[in-house]
């Protein structure tokens, strides 16, 4: 795992945002989360942010920037393209999961009830990245 990985979960649902963090602290792993409401907002911090997180975790339905705009906007930025961004999503419908693949997303996890769930692909990912 990189030492230090910065993450930033980009969700409007506070207990989403509560659940992501607390599966991340039982990790017990060295991992800083930043949190943007929207896609606007998550520009404007990825934009003022040094060093850029290692990855981005980004929720379809919000407003007033949705993530389907938000994932175009990190993609056409030189400075964010390159940055792996995750969507985590309550959808599962197979069509939205290929398009957000289409544009550029390295992964796409659907929200569970499962915490455990959610710890188990944190931990695959972060200890090997390769597997988004």
């Amino acid at each position: 795992m990189k030492p230090n990985c910065i993450c930033m979960l980009v969700d409007d649902d506070a207990d989403d945002q509560e659940i992501f963090l607390y599966a991340l602290k039982e990790l017990h792993s060295p991992v800083t989360c930043l949190f943007a409401r929207d896609g606007r907002e998550a520009l404007q911090k990825l934009a003022a942010a040094q060093p850029k997180p290692d990855y981005i975790f980004l929720d379809l339905n919000m407003a007033p920037m949705d993530g389907r705009a938000c994932l175009e906007a990190l993609k056409s930025d030189a400075l964010l393209r390159d940055i792996p961004v995750i969507i985590y999503s309550t959808s599962s419908d197979p069509r939205t999961r290929e398009e957000m693949m289409r544009l550029g997303a390295s992964g796409y996890w659907v929200k569970d009830v499962s915490v455990a769930k959610l710890c188990g692909w944190l931990k695959k990912l972060l200890e090997t990245p390769q597997t988004v």
